[in-house]
């Protein structure tokens, strides 16, 4: 069974893996920017010194197979939703999202904004299926007729039912880089302990 948690500094290496390996397309619906590896080791270590709300999942073997990023503002929360190409069409793109939904209505939020989200078919039948509502830019909009069912079944998760709203953010994402510019991961390097222990 897998869990969504907060990940730790430990986890630093496998979380920017994570980001890295994404495709260009699929880095562009993340991020709703084209970004390099050195912005994404940036936004990396930018997690860990927010107070946004970051879940990972972890596999047995420490690999991240999803990552979900929540920031709030203005009386909603911007979504950032990933899955690695290895691990899709297992539910953890689900778990994630019920995740943020979850996260949201303990807030009393009802609107989650997603970044290229007219683009992202595979999350918006994702959140059809968990039953939230879709509002896409007023230059495109999302109609339910168009979506196809991402499979036979449907998920019984009656708290989002019309009550979460995806909302299409025209908003790219800005990376703050630091005055120290990050350098490129070497993701071959083995992770080295902070503690000294």
């Amino acid at each position: 069974m897998r869990i969504a948690m907060y990940p730790t500094e430990l986890h630093f290496r496998k979380l920017a893996s994570h980001f890295v390996s994404l495709t260009s397309g699929d880095r562009f619906l993340r991020f709703g920017a084209v970004v390099t590896d050195v912005d994404i080791v940036a936004y990396v270590k930018g997690l860990f010194a927010s107070t946004a709300n970051v879940f990972a999942v972890i596999e047995p073997d420490g690999d991240i197979s999803g990552v979900l990023h929540l920031e709030f503002a203005d009386g909603g929360a911007n979504v950032g939703l990933s899955v690695s190409s290895w691990a899709r069409n297992q539910g953890i793109g689900t778990l994630l999202l019920q995740r943020a939904g979850v996260v949201a209505r303990a807030r009393g939020l009802q609107t989650l904004f997603v970044r290229n989200l007219n683009f992202n078919s595979s999350l918006q039948r994702l959140a059809l299926r968990l039953g939230m509502n879709l509002l896409g830019s007023p230059d495109t909009p999302i109609r339910r007729g168009d979506m196809q069912k991402a499979d036979d079944h449907d998920l019984e998760l009656d708290d989002f039912r019309g009550r979460i709203t995806l909302v299409a953010d025209p908003r790219p994402c800005q990376f703050k880089r630091e005055s120290t510019a990050a350098m490129p991961l070497d993701l071959a390097k083995p992770i080295s302990s902070r503690t000294g222990a």
